[in-house]
């Protein structure tokens, strides 16, 4: 049974494919299409990308409070909790005084999201290795996996479609994107989440093994 996290990221990736899709069908007839339409390849890329930076935050999360109520908790994962409890010193007591109803394991879990999306870059290839090494696993068969799914050279791919997103969203650049390239662009983020939910399901099996 696939992450939850893997879910969401299902549901940001068709959305990415929307843009795709609107794009073709508002482009029929002679002409490249106006302005506004050739916004729609890279507001795709953008929105892919998006989704894999928020897949690996979510994902992790979820593998390391699996791993923390099952006592199997990695090196990489303690780590973190570390730089979480320096950043929010009173999580322990919150906790220990919260009213009998509050779920413990979700109320971390969300501190370890917000954790990730305000203080740790989950972009490129180095986050998606991070990410899976947190788990306690090996980056190596992500992409050996990615690359059966018809993905070639997957991390330089992932690598050139990040540095497109920062182009556009950070530097205001328009760079010329293809409807074609943004749906490989949003292809590859989907073959990276299911392969990483792969290891994370994994993951959270043998946490919970006795």
């Amino acid at each position: 049974m696939p992450t939850s996290a893997l879910d969401t990221s299902k549901v940001n990736l068709r959305r990415a494919t929307y843009f795709l899709d609107i794009h073709r069908d508002a482009s029929t007839g002679p002409g490249a299409p106006n302005k506004k339409l050739r916004e729609l390849p890279r507001s795709a890329v953008v929105f892919a990308v998006g989704a894999l930076d928020a897949y690996l935050s979510e994902v992790a999360a979820e593998v390391m409070v699996s791993q923390f109520g099952n006592g199997t908790t990695t090196q990489e994962s303690r780590k973190m909790l570390a730089s979480i409890q320096k950043e929010l010193p009173t999580l322990a007591i919150e906790l220990a005084m919260a009213e009998p109803g509050l779920d413990r394991a979700e109320h971390i879990r969300k501190q370890i999201v917000e954790h990730f999306y305000d203080k740790v870059s989950n972009h490129g290839a180095s986050a998606v290795a991070t990410t899976v090494i947190r788990m306690g696993a090996k980056p190596g068969p992500v992409w050996s996996t990615v690359e059966k799914a018809g993905h070639a050279d997957p991390q330089a791919r992932l690598e050139s479609m990040t540095r497109r997103r920062h182009a556009i969203v950070h530097r205001g650049k328009a760079v010329r994107t293809t409807r074609q390239l943004a749906h490989r662009c949003v292809l590859l983020a989907g073959a990276i989440c299911d392969s990483v939910d792969e290891i994370a399901v994994d993951a959270m099996k043998t946490a919970a093994s006795p």
